[in-house]
């Protein structure tokens, strides 16, 4: 069986290689995903992508080229996409169907997205956790840095949902059982609701970190920090596992460690070249929020780093792209104030928050405020 899965691996990173070959196609620039492996090209966020424009690129590369999985990979978040913007609730069948198509033929991003179709039931996929699962283990034989944490996050969906799905808490557990450092984390996130259940907590969460999890690592120092779930407060061992934290492979944790540095909470050092080092790490893997904090360490010349408004303004892009909205806002006003690579130009940042309204309630506001 595990010979099966190698050689399956093998062969969709063979199917991939194949279809990242060339230049990027328009639908590579309008949809392509920025954490994609085998991407053409740069990519482009979620919420930065036009949907009408990228569908129709795709569906025209998709013409000439009908069987590359980058692009029907591509054409899946397009529609996506315009779910998500334009709040069209078919396109999320759409999406799936793209998706699938990818998949099928072992391209990698593409059976992390039809796992979380299946593991939820949508799109018009049947639930079936069990095939979510299998698609995750093929997804990470070539693509680890996306398909790992595509499933911490479904593992954390389930048990932290008030109603879970019996299968779902069942193949979690099991995991956990197992020795899986997520699935143990997982199961630790419904302790977290109130004053009950601490010490189960600190068990948990004891588990999870010795196994390599950093955000169970994080977790715990707080916890130690604090004095909670009946440990003693111990600053040197909350400095000790948040130290662990940042030496894992989580962005979100690098993230959110880079903020105790910031502000010295948590008892560590109040240490800002540290916390620039951190965002950085994060935001070179893609985390939105890193990347919105490291574009305001470079408008301010914050954390050791020199001023320098267009890598700010480059940063907040890839944020804003996202979902970020304190991004969207800061790239705005870098618009209407002529900052960070752009002439002062109120009607474009207007034309910018009116394409970010669809989604953000903050970029209504500031259209307000512009007078759009």
């Amino acid at each position: 069986m595990q010979s099966c899965r190698i050689i399956a691996g093998l062969l969709g990173l063979l199917l991939a290689g194949a279809a990242s070959a060339g230049e990027p196609t328009e639908c590579d620039r309008l949809a392509g995903s920025p954490t994609d492996p085998n991407r053409v090209g740069a990519g482009i966020g979620l919420y930065g992508i036009e949907p009408a424009e990228a569908i129709t690129a795709c569906e025209k590369a998709l013409a000439a080229d009908p069987h590359n999985p980058r692009l029907l990979f591509n054409l899946g978040r397009a529609h996506a996409a315009r779910g998500f913007v334009d709040k069209q609730s078919d396109q999320k069948t759409q999406a799936a169907q793209s998706f699938k198509g990818a998949a099928d033929q072992g391209y990698p991003a593409a059976q992390g997205e039809v796992a979380l179709f299946y593991w939820h039931g949508i799109g018009g996929f049947q639930r079936d956790a069990g095939q979510a699962i299998r698609l995750l283990e093929k997804a990470m034989v070539s693509d680890t840095k996306e398909a790992k944490p595509q499933r911490r996050n479904l593992f954390a969906d389930t048990t932290f949902t008030p109603d879970p799905n019996e299968a779902e808490i069942r193949i979690v557990k099991e995991a956990a059982d197992a020795g899986d450092a997520d699935a143990l984390y997982a199961l630790s996130l419904p302790f977290n609701l109130g004053d009950d259940g601490k010490a189960e907590l600190a068990d948990l969460l004891h588990k999870a970190a010795t196994l390599g999890s950093a955000p169970a690592a994080l977790d715990l120092a707080k916890m130690y920090f604090r004095g909670e779930g009946g440990l003693a407060k111990n600053p040197e061992e909350s400095l000790r596992l948040i130290q662990q934290a940042v030496a894992g492979d989580d962005p979100g944790t690098w993230f959110l460690a880079a903020i105790f540095y910031e502000r010295g909470s948590f008892g560590v050092p109040k240490d800002e070249k540290l916390a620039a080092r951190l965002f950085k790490q994060a935001s070179d893997e893609g985390n939105a929020f890193a990347q919105y904090h490291l574009g305001t360490f470079y408008d301010e010349g914050g954390g050791g780093l020199p001023q320098d408004s267009r890598e700010a303004a480059r940063l907040y892009k890839l944020a804003a792209d996202q979902g970020n909205d304190d991004a969207v806002l800061a790239l705005a006003r870098d618009m209407a104030e002529g900052r960070g690579g752009y002439e002062a130009d109120k009607a474009k940042a207007v034309a910018y928050l009116k394409h970010a309204a669809r989604w953000s309630t903050q970029a209504k506001d500031e259209l307000t405020k512009m007078g759009g």
